[in-house]
């Protein structure tokens, strides 16, 4: 059953204000709490303002009309890319003049050894000549990466819920499935995406999830209730701060479709 009117006008009283805009907020951030992550709590009780006032990422507090706060979320501009599958050739090439230098050693010593040095000169410049036809006769890659296809996209680079905020949250008699993040994920998140998307192209959207359970629970989550992916053939540079979490992305079309199909069910009984 889709969300009512009373249920979406809840929603709608919410305010999404970026970190800086409200002098309050460098009070107010210390009475948040997450018991799952201490670090996102670090984060928004310190560098969060100095990011957001650098540019550097866009911190947004989620508040409700009564200035409590329910999130936090952060985004920044990203790009994803499939890898050049050609530059196997580089390595190919690479190794076969290796096998062609030790066979021009050896081929004196018999006619088997010529003909197999034949062979491996006439895959040489095969592979010279498919090189050749991506790069140019220079025979050289440029000193930057060289990649099939980039696809322009916006990272979720933090994304915390005020575990204070819960008893409120059950106040409003939303549905045991209409957590806090995930609702907000969908009400908040994907309108500002969609935001984003009238200004700049983008086609994706992706996070690394710190998950250190066992059975991946936060990974799960995001999966399940919030439509990323992890089967996604798509690649980005990860830092070292992320080396330990999953990569989840989806494209941002599927996610408006989800949008729409979250809010038309959100009244739905059934257990997840």
């Amino acid at each position: 059953m889709r969300i009512s009117d009373d249920q979406l006008a809840i929603l709608n009283s919410f305010s999404v204000v970026r970190i800086n805009d409200r002098d309050d907020f460098l009070r107010q951030v210390d009475d948040f709490k997450n018991d799952r992550n201490e670090n996102l709590v670090t984060y928004i009780q310190g560098d969060a303002f100095d990011d957001d006032k650098s540019g550097n990422v866009a911190c947004y507090i989620v508040t409700d009309s009564d200035s409590e706060i329910l999130c936090y979320f952060s985004i920044r501009c990203g790009t994803l890319y499939s890898e050049f599958e050609e530059l196997e050739l580089f390595q190919k090439h690479k190794m076969l003049k290796l096998e062609l230098k030790e066979l021009s050693e050896k081929a004196e010593d018999s006619s088997m050894l010529k003909e197999i040095l034949n062979q491996k000169e006439k895959q040489v410049a095969e592979y010279r000549r498919r090189i050749e036809n991506l790069i140019g006769s220079g025979g050289f890659m440029t000193s930057h990466k060289q990649v099939a296809k980039s696809y322009p996209a916006v990272e979720l680079s933090h994304f915390c819920i005020n575990h204070g905020y819960k008893k409120k949250w059950e106040s409003y008699g939303f549905g045991a499935k209409n957590r806090i993040g995930a609702t907000l994920f969908w009400h908040i998140i994907v309108s500002k995406l969609n935001q984003i998307r009238q200004l700049v192209g983008c086609e994706f959207f992706y996070l690394f999830a710190a998950d250190a359970t066992p059975d991946r629970h936060l990974v799960n989550h995001y999966i399940n209730r919030m439509d990323l992916r992890d089967d996604i053939e798509m690649l980005t540079l990860q830092p070292l701060y992320d080396s330990r979490c999953t990569f989840l992305c989806n494209r941002l079309d599927d996610l408006i479709v989800s949008q729409y199909s979250f809010f038309d069910h959100f009244n739905d009984t059934d257990e997840i």
